[in-house]
C-alpha cells in the first residue's frame, strides 16, 4: 500500500509541476514569446549596428582622401557629378 501511496504523491508532483511550467508559458514575466522577440530585436540591432559601423568608416575613409587631395578619389568624384562620355559604360557598385 506504501508503494501506491508514494506513486500517488509523485504524480501529483508531476501534475503540479507541468501547471507551474504552462502557467509561466502563458502567463510569465519572460516566456517563450518573449525569448524570441528579445533574440530578433538583438539580431536586428546587432545588424543596424554593423551597418552603420560600416558606413561610418567609408564615410571616414572619403573625408581622409577628400582632405589629402588623393587623385583616384578626386577622379570618382568628378566622375560622380557627371555624365558619362560617348563611349565609356558606367559600372555602379554598391
Amino acid at each position: 500500500m506504501r508503494f501506491f501511496g508514494s506513486k500517488l504523491v509523485l504524480n501529483l508532483f508531476f501534475i503540479f509541476f507541468l501547471f507551474y511550467l504552462t502557467y509561466h508559458i502563458f502567463n510569465g514575466r519572460y516566456n517563450i514569446q518573449n525569448y524570441l522577440i528579445n533574440k530578433f530585436e538583438l539580431k536586428l540591432f546587432q545588424d543596424f549596428h554593423y551597418n552603420l559601423k560600416q558606413k561610418s568608416l567609408a564615410v571616414d575613409m572619403d573625408l581622409k582622401a577628400l582632405y589629402y587631395e588623393k587623385d583616384d578619389f578626386l577622379d570618382e568624384l568628378s566622375k560622380q557629378f557627371s555624365e558619362p562620355e560617348k563611349g565609356e559604360s558606367l559600372l555602379k557598385l554598391d
